[in-house]
């Protein structure tokens, strides 16, 4: 079934047969109505680290989203000894740039009912 809508809720069966027998399996189909939002970040991700000099350092980004959402990883530089632009707009570089894909994006799974559940790690350099 594709693209499905609040009537196609109830129960679908399947029945096999053939000269030795008959089998049925009966399915229970629920379909939810989400209103549309914007992504929401997991709680206390990405946390703010403290590292060694030379040590490796990874941010997680967990999103949960019912559209596939465009994830980007931004550092904050300065231009001429500025952090922000003459209209206020900050100074970044564009790091990582993606669009999670399916249900798995770095490592983290998906979870039906909540939409994606996408994690973009910072690459490493």
């Amino acid at each position: 079934m594709e693209s499905v809508v609040p009537s196609d809720r109830g129960n679908y069966t399947c029945v096999v047969q053939n000269k030795f027998g008959r089998i049925r399996q009966t399915y229970t189909l629920d379909v939810l109505e989400r209103s549309p939002h914007r992504p929401i970040l997991q709680a206390g991700l990405p946390a703010n680290q403290t590292a060694v000099l030379g040590s490796d350092v990874e941010f997680h980004c967990k999103v949960y989203s019912d559209v596939q959402p465009h994830i980007q990883w931004l550092k904050h530089v300065e231009v001429n000894g500025s952090k922000v632009g003459s209209d206020g707009t900050p100074y970044v570089t564009v790091l990582k740039v993606g669009t999670a894909l399916g249900w798995r994006e770095q490592g983290w799974l998906g979870i039906p009912g909540w939409g994606a559940l996408l994690g973009a790690a910072l690459p490493r350099r």
